[in-house]
């Protein structure tokens, strides 16, 4: 399980780990793939947190409307 979880660069959890494990032909349960991950410290990398980047209390200038359109319909079609 080490290296499976080296080789996939720690993407795996259990339950992809348990089918690679199956389709390398060992078998083995799920919930002892999950206890044997879990025991040696194998986790699985988390996704990173959704950070916001965009600062809209800036003291900078608005860039110019150059295209000037107006969305304000007069009527529904």
């Amino acid at each position: 399980m080490r290296a499976i979880h080296a080789e996939v660069k720690g993407e795996y959890g259990w339950p992809r780990m348990h089918k690679e494990l199956l389709a390398r032909g060992i078998r083995v349960g799920k919930e002892r793939v999950r206890r044997l991950m879990s025991q040696h410290g194998i986790r699985a990398r988390t996704k990173r947190k959704f950070v916001v980047t965009t600062d809209s209390r800036h003291n900078l200038p608005v860039a110019p409307d150059l295209v000037q359109r107006r969305f304000n319909p007069e009527a529904p079609n």
